[in-house]
């Protein structure tokens, strides 16, 4: 008899099954059919929560009572029981997305629009990233490694103007098959910055590997929010984000520095 695995247990609670729920479904799946007895021994589980497990299930359309005396009970086929709770998640996010929607156009402003926010690693970057995609609607300037630049799918179809720095004529040619309307991009690799000679010594000094050159990654959006996370070598990556008034108009001078010696 095959065992219940802890990976099908956390799979279906992500589902919106309980531990115990989970567990009870999965052995009533094994069994075909099968009494309280039997599952509760078999999952050597207290008896009330697998009771409680199969009221919750049977109201949730996963276990039918195929037998009352004994009470018998039968899984609902696994491709139609994912099937419902696809479903019922589905109907839940839509309904939780327009609620929060709502909240979110009244939201209470924060006392700290000057706080300089830390970012920390790759999922909490790639949620911001998102985040500010998505809400941009007038402009956006942006220097994107090559592993960010799908993220320019969020904008398709927008009309909002965006400077575009990127890294390599291949990653330059490739933007325009995001059908970006009005954006300009240019290459990070053709920068001269001849008429700065006097500051290159000192960018020189930087301790920074030639390979992460190319892991600059700055997004300003709307003239209002930035992030920026630096090329800095490490196994987890961060950075910060504000709207921080006086460290956004840096952030767009050091950019357009770089954008007008670059082509």
């Amino acid at each position: 008899m095959n065992s219940i695995s802890n990976g099908l247990v956390e799979s279906l609670k992500m589902l919106g099954l309980t531990e115990y729920e989970a567990k009870v479904y999965s052995a009533l799946v094994m069994f075909d059919r099968a009494e309280v007895k039997q599952v509760y021994e078999y999952l050597d589980a207290p008896k009330p929560s697998v009771y409680q497990s199969l009221r919750s299930l049977t109201d949730k359309g996963l276990v039918q009572v195929v037998n009352s005396k004994p009470a018998i009970y039968r899984a609902t086929p696994p491709k139609i029981a994912i099937k419902h709770m696809m479903e019922a998640h589905r109907k839940a996010e839509d309904m939780a997305l327009q609620e929060l929607e709502e909240i979110e156009k009244s939201r209470v402003e924060s006392d700290y629009p000057d706080v300089l926010w830390t970012l920390y690693g790759e999922e909490n970057i790639e949620h911001k990233m998102e985040e500010m995609l998505g809400k941009a609607k007038h402009s956006l300037v942006m220097i994107l490694p090559r592993d960010h630049v799908h993220y320019l799918d969020m904008l398709r179809g927008k009309d909002i103007s965006a400077e575009l720095i990127v890294f390599g004529s291949d990653v330059k040619a490739a933007v325009e098959s995001y059908g970006l309307k009005n954006a300009k991009v240019h290459d990070a690799f053709s920068i001269d910055l001849s008429d700065l000679h006097m500051l290159l010594k000192y960018f020189e000094a930087f301790p920074l590997p030639p390979d992460r050159i190319d892991k600059f990654l700055l997004v300003a959006a709307d003239n209002q929010e930035f992030m920026y996370i630096p090329p800095i070598p490490g196994p987890i990556p961060s950075g910060m984000t504000s709207r921080n008034q006086f460290v956004l108009a840096l952030m767009n001078t050091v950019f357009h520095i770089l954008w007008d010696r670059t082509s």
